[in-house]
């Protein structure tokens, strides 16, 4: 193993660990505090999926030893970075050099030192893009390629859209990539689906997603349309929406831009949403069909993080920062153990989050992928599975995201700009011609 070969292996690793020291023991949000609170109490709402929860309560000791889940989440989610570039990249300095400033990058390392489940299910995603593309080029799987896939089958499960992604990208691959390959994807899912299933049932919960969640993109909608004066619903329509809530609880100006109010609107029953599913679903069809402009024009600001920008609008510079970086209170003990240094690591975080109209928009770096696959025909083959994959996510965002967060697109995002990195420590090195 040479130098560099040797550089690649162990850089990205020493990296992760630098993040998790200095931010020890790690960054904690509303989304982390609510998924650690339901590990140590058992009490799962599968409004995060209940195999995510496990996976909390089995990596920090039922919440004893949290670091060591934000430790292993940053080691897992780096090595699956440089797992993807190895396989999609020529060795050399490129490449070594363009998996160690991203994994230097607060996409990685901030990302990867909290409680979220974006990085572990990007993991899973990398883990079984990496695996596709050596066997792509080596025309079979060897045993450390069935373990990729198998370690994504445990990683993946862990964010409810990584199923849809899944089979989207199935879909897709029927078309674009050998039968077998294709049919590992499809494999995948299957496996997915297994564990997401094993996972709600040992939780007692009846679903594996929430159905308020299911349908909260179509809820805020239908909050947002309404709160124009000049969108009218019919008695009728009315009906069909005021078992979930009251009237005035509907109209949410707030709606077309972020997390509805109506979901903690005092007439919220979200114990009806699941029988009025139907009714919801058919005023939402209805007034896309009165006002279709409209609706879409509501639909696409509301996700404008996953459109090319001013597609959907202006971008937005509200929106909760894609890359949280505090430790909110907490009945945990959390706390930095090393504040001051903490608070200078944070800098480069809070630079990402404000450049989050490029840097976090699904969109722009999709079309960064296709581009450079189009351009070099060499890494055309290489980086077909992730484009198909990206494709599928961003497929499933565009429709069903309730909100625009940069980190939803996060395999967008770091295969992207992986992608863009190399090709530019390539070109100043003089490789390509």
């Amino acid at each position: 193993m040479n130098r560099a070969a040797r550089a690649e292996t162990w850089l990205p690793l020493a990296i992760a660990v630098a993040w998790w020291a200095v931010l020890y023991p790690g960054l904690f949000g509303e989304d982390s505090l609510i998924t650690l609170e339901e590990a140590r109490s058992g009490n799962i709402t599968v409004w995060f999926t209940a195999w995510w929860v496990y996976i909390i309560d089995a990596l920090s000791l039922n919440t004893r030893a949290i670091p060591l889940l934000t430790l292993a989440g940053v080691l897992v989610f780096a090595w699956s970075v440089r797992d993807w570039a190895a396989a999609v990249f020529p060795a050399g300095r490129a490449r070594t050099w363009a998996i160690v400033i991203i994994c230097a990058t607060p996409l990685v390392g901030g990302l990867g030192v909290q409680v979220r489940h974006d990085a572990w299910m990007t993991a899973g995603f990398l883990f079984a893009l990496a695996a596709i593309t050596r066997a792509l080029r080596h025309a079979s799987f060897d045993r450390w390629d069935y373990a990729r896939l198998a370690l994504a089958c445990l990683l993946i499960p862990t964010r409810h859209n990584g199923l849809a992604t899944l089979i989207a990208a199935s879909a897709i691959g029927l078309f674009v990539l050998p039968r077998r390959f294709a049919m590992t994807l499809i494999a995948i899912s299957v496996g997915v689906f297994a564990v997401t299933q094993a996972a709600t049932r040992a939780s007692g919960q009846p679903h594996s997603i929430d159905p308020v969640q299911a349908v909260e993109w179509m809820m805020a909608d239908v909050s947002c349309m309404i709160a124009d004066p000049s969108v009218a619903l019919t008695d009728e329509e009315w009906a069909r929406l005021e078992p979930i809530a009251d009237r005035g609880d509907w109209r949410q100006p707030v709606a077309c831009r972020f997390v509805s109010p109506l979901l903690i609107a005092p007439s919220f029953r979200p114990a009806a949403v699941e029988a009025h599913m139907t009714g919801l679903a058919r005023t939402w069809l209805s007034l896309g069909w009165r006002y279709p402009g409209k609706l879409t024009y509501v639909h696409a600001r509301r996700v404008n993080l996953f459109l090319p920008p001013f597609v959907g609008g202006a971008p937005q510079q509200d929106h909760t920062p894609f890359i949280h970086s505090t430790i909110l209170p907490n009945n945990f003990g959390l706390e930095w153990a090393f504040p001051r240094i903490a608070e200078a690591a944070r800098l480069p975080l809070r630079a990402w989050n404000a450049m989050r109209a490029v840097l976090a928009n699904a969109a722009i770096w999709l079309v960064a992928l296709g581009v450079i696959a189009w351009q070099f025909p060499r890494l055309r083959a290489p980086l077909m599975p992730t484009l198909i994959t990206c494709v599928g996510l961003e497929l499933g965002l565009l429709a069903t995201a309730p909100i625009s967060e940069g980190r939803y697109g996060l395999l967008m995002l770091v295969t992207g700009q992986l992608a863009l990195l190399y090709l530019a420590l390539e070109r100043r090195s003089g490789i390509i011609s």
